[in-house]
């Protein structure tokens, strides 16, 4: 009898160990174990334009990115805040296509599909905010 309860329990202690293997891995462990650096828009708190297609932000305290726009967004360069919009359903940008600059302006809105995100460092981030 004792051992027949043993061996339920080791089935059952396996069962467990599959259903917890089998469960999904959270998205920001996906990003940062495949080498790609993730953040949410609502985590971004600086902007600054570096050209018609590209706008570098700066991400809770320490941490920078370069956005690089599919084609021109010369409203980018002339406003002064500019809204992060995710494109892919989920919450999360990690590469192109997973968000849009949206720029307003007096005659509506222009949309700008971003098509890169790279990584960038605090000086690069400082040089581009001097250079403006």
């Amino acid at each position: 009898m004792a051992r027949s309860a043993l061996i339920l329990i080791g089935v059952a202690a396996v069962g467990v160990a599959a259903a917890c293997a089998n469960q999904p891995v959270a998205a920001p462990l996906v990003a940062q174990s495949s080498g790609r650096q993730c953040f949410l828009a609502r985590d971004v708190n600086g902007y600054t334009p570096v050209s018609d297609d590209a706008v570098d932000v700066k991400v809770g305290a320490n941490r920078y990115f370069r956005l690089s726009l599919d084609g021109s967004c010369p409203q980018s360069a002339f406003s002064r805040r500019v809204a992060l919009r995710t494109t892919g359903g989920g919450d999360w940008i990690c590469q192109g296509l997973d968000a849009e600059v949206v720029v307003p302006f007096v005659a509506g809105a222009q949309r700008c599909l971003v098509n890169d995100v790279q990584p960038i460092s605090k000086e690069a981030w400082l040089a581009d905010r001097r250079a403006r």
